[in-house]
């Protein structure tokens, strides 16, 4: 079996979730497994629990931002790492350590390089169309790297090779329908909601709108399921939103269950990890036309895709009439990630992609 290395300095949300469903599949399979990682205003405080027994967890400070003494710190402290452990395979995860571990592998050229963006920095619109272009001209020279791209989803896929290199697989995220609690709907009230930390992409501005729009207290109820952004909690509080606060991805879960509507109004998207979870749930989910969520959502199918308040609006007023429409479009979603979305599906592929040949535990787990 392999030593497999994980460096993620986005340390929460889904990206955490990928990289813990990645590495406890992994360590389950019979591979050595380091996690190297960062810790987040938005880490949970639990973290440590997600881990499998036997994996190992190497904190080394990464910035979010752009840095360039703590960015070269970070460097050699993870070169020094790398170097010490001698991994078979290292999988850099979003963009600060994708960047980092990308200048190191032409340096240190031991095993095989992957990066999994998670979101594409240059395609964050709110980030304005100056540091976007400032992002694609590094994402541009650092291409180069001897580092095959992994793509969660399709979408990010094509702008890849667009944009950056024809040196990348598709590996779309996953979820576990085990954990997965279905969602019953409830009687007497319409409960719309959204699982995510409260940030900048997530929009919860244009949350608000569409719940200042059509919030009635007792018939149609806003939820949003964590916390954060101090600005975009005031937002949604002043629209009637009811906020839990952070919660254990269990409690989240379980709270999912509780809603009649999923929407998820993103900024942008790697590949949604809270919307893959809604779908499996059987929820019917109304999202943002963006990368990520297109490919999930096939609009009137197995949910709709929205390009504005009004668009989210009007579809949300129909289902919120109709039960049966919301229980028909929420059974096609948990159809449609069961088929293409499951753990199995997504680690066949990841194990195809660092070309571990025969796939470890597709016996085992039946992928």
């Amino acid at each position: 079996m392999s030593h497999i290395t994980h460096v993620v300095e986005s340390f929460g949300a889904g990206t955490l979730s990928m990289v813990t469903a990645m590495a406890n599949r992994q360590i389950a399979d019979g591979h050595r497994v380091t996690v190297i990682h960062s810790v987040r205003e938005e880490t949970p405080a639990n973290w440590r629990e997600l881990f499998a027994n036997g994996i190992e967890l190497v904190q080394l400070p990464m910035t979010r931002s752009i840095s360039p003494l703590a960015d070269w710190r970070a460097g050699r402290l993870l070169h020094d790492t790398l170097k010490a452990i001698k991994p078979d395979v290292v999988h850099l995860h979003s963009s600060k350590a994708g960047a980092l571990g990308r200048i190191l592998s032409w340096i240190y050229r031991g095993p095989k390089w992957f990066f999994s963006p998670h979101g594409l920095s240059f395609l964050q619109r709110a980030e304005g169309r100056l540091k976007n272009t400032v992002f694609l001209l590094i994402e541009k020279l650092l291409a180069g790297s001897p580092v095959t791209f992994i793509a969660c989803s399709p979408g990010e896929a094509k702008e890849i090779r667009t944009h950056l290199s024809d040196n990348v697989l598709e590996v779309h995220n996953a979820v576990d329908l085990a954990a997965i609690t279905p969602a019953p709907g409830n009687t007497g009230v319409v409960r719309v909601g959204t699982v995510g930390r409260v940030t900048l992409a997530r929009n919860p501005e244009l949350f608000a709108q569409i719940a200042a729009a059509l919030g009635k207290p007792g018939e149609i109820e806003f939820v949003w399921i964590g916390g954060g952004d101090e600005s975009g909690e005031s937002a949604l509080r002043a629209a009637g939103v009811s906020i839990s606060g952070w919660v254990d991805r269990k409690t989240a879960l379980a709270r999912m269950a509780e809603l009649d509507i999923y929407i998820q109004t993103s900024r942008w998207e790697g590949m949604p990890v809270a919307v893959l979870e809604a779908m499996g749930a059987g929820l019917p989910v109304i999202a943002t036309n963006v990368i990520g969520n297109r490919d999930l959502v096939k609009d009137g199918d197995n949910g709709y895709l929205a390009d504005s308040a009004t668009d989210f609006t009007a579809r949300l007023a129909l289902l919120a009439q109709d039960r049966h429409a919301r229980e028909a479009l929420g059974g096609r979603a948990r159809q449609f990630v069961q088929q293409h979305y499951s753990l199995d599906v997504m680690m066949a592929a990841l194990y195809t992609a660092y070309g571990f040949t025969p796939v470890p535990g597709t016996e085992k787990h039946g992928a």
